[in-house]
């Protein structure tokens, strides 16, 4: 088997390459990017063909095999799709292959699990007469090893043409605390993939994408708080050193520490921490008591007051940087949605009050109020923003669907500026002569090489 050289500034988990062979019967495909320049964006694939050319199909067979939850149908989708063989290639050099042996399209089928050429896993996956795949009775053990191995690396949502956003994080028990709930969800998901309730699914997952953002701004909040205060202790050891250091008389070299460079660096804390607080990240600053104190003093003792208070501005400076990140991300975030795309209201994120939708006279607006294409970006930009900590493949089937033409040029650059530096890429199927003629370099075109 022959692979690509791998970009090592890609993603590790990043899709290369997907080769189809086969696909009803009628199509083979190798879609890969016709230009591999590393200044090309890896994080972005935008697949384009003919109406009825698989490029769905596709979309859902990525999102199906590379899932890996056991009770949300993957495997039975699999089993029900007419194809030889659906291979994915990974920048980091794995592969992940699903195919049929002989000339059966459908039904049972291998699944291997290459990792640079070296195969690490196969398993047998037997279907019924009906092609449902219940469980795995042979080569378990490989099954789950396979599993284990893309859930640990890999999360996977797909966002098809109606509008729900899937994912295994969303089958996750724990994300459901009123039973009832639970329960009505649970009779929304039986079936085969797709046939669930829309709209129940819809406002389910808009109203977990939006908890999960509140969460995730809260671990931020707290980790960051936590990395500033760490050295709480150092610091004090640190205030009392420069006490007792400080003698009748000071050194020549204490000068450059003039109170008028103190008071200076006091304000820029002040104005600095003014970002941060706005979202709740840490509490605005207050310096102007300790201003007053340095100027109403004499020299020699503002210079006293400034080897003590030293420690504690780097102590402040650390926690800043500690929250930049976040920050960054928050503002990108918040102003990208109020700015670019929502018009008549606004959000505001908060460690405290959470993920909250605003008229624009202030009047608080239920999630479900929001239009579709409203619903559809806020459901898309709360999980790029809590996905950036593992990598992760968004699967998109016709973005512009919902949006209009202002939006459909705006989403893809959004999204690539808020998960810029993550693990995070987007795999997109489109018609839109918007998303295809800005991001050429991107697209990759079905060729069925059958004919």
């Amino acid at each position: 088997m022959q692979m690509l050289d791998i970009n090592t500034a890609s993603p590790p988990l990043s899709v290369v390459r997907i080769e189809v062979e086969r696909l009803f019967g009628r199509y083979t495909y190798s879609l890969v990017k016709k230009d591999n320049n590393p200044h090309i964006d890896s994080s972005l694939i935008i697949l384009y063909g003919d109406n009825g050319s698989g490029k769905t199909t596709i979309l859902k067979l990525l999102f199906h095999l590379l899932s890996t939850d056991r009770q949300r149908g993957h495997l039975t989708f699999l089993a029900k799709t007419n194809f030889a063989k659906f291979s994915v290639f990974m920048a980091d050099g794995t592969s992940i292959i699903a195919s049929r042996n002989n000339d059966h399209l459908i039904g049972s089928f291998q699944l291997k699990l290459f990792q640079k050429n070296h195969l690490i896993s196969h398993s047998e996956v037997t279907a019924d007469n009906e092609n449902h795949v219940k469980n795995i009775h042979k080569n378990l053990q490989d099954y789950e090893f396979f599993r284990n191995f893309l859930k640990m690396r890999l999360s996977l949502f797909f966002l098809g043409d109606e509008r729900v956003l899937n994912s295994d994080i969303f089958a996750n028990r724990e994300e459901v605390k009123d039973e009832q709930r639970f329960k009505q969800i649970v009779l929304s998901r039986m079936g085969d993939f797709l046939e669930e309730k829309p709209s129940l699914n819809r406002e389910w997952t808009l109203r977990t994408s939006i908890h999960r953002t509140e969460e995730w701004i809260r671990d931020q909040a707290l980790r960051g708080a936590n990395q500033g205060e760490a050295n709480v202790h150092n610091i004090y050891e640190e205030i009392i050193t420069r006490i007792l250091q400080t003698s009748g008389s000071l050194v020549e070299e204490e000068l450059s520490q003039s109170p008028e460079m103190l008071i200076s660096e006091l304000k820029a804390h002040e104005d600095r921490s003014k970002d941060f607080s706005s979202f709740g990240l840490m509490s605005p600053l207050d310096t102007q008591k300790i201003v007053n104190l340095l100027k109403s003093n004499t020299k020699t003792d503002a210079l006293i007051i400034s080897r003590v208070l030293k420690p504690y501005l780097d102590s402040v400076s650390a926690r800043f940087d500690a929250l930049q990140d976040t920050q960054n991300l928050l503002t990108i975030f918040e102003t990208t949605i109020n700015e670019l795309f929502f018009r008549d209201k606004y959000i505001r994120l908060h460690v405290r009050d959470g993920l909250k939708i605003f008229t624009d006279e202030g009047k608080e607006l239920s999630p479900e109020t929001l239009s579709s294409g409203e619903k559809q970006l806020l459901l898309l930009f709360c999980n790029t923003l809590t996905a950036r900590d593992k990598a992760t493949i968004f699967i998109i089937d016709e973005p512009e669907i919902s949006l209009n033409i202002k939006w459909q040029r705006q989403l893809i650059r959004a999204l690539l500026e808020l998960t810029k530096g993550s693990q995070i890429q987007f795999i997109l199927a489109t018609h839109s002569i918007e998303l295809l003629s800005r991001y050429n370099n991107n697209v990759v075109k079905l060729v069925n090489m059958e004919k």
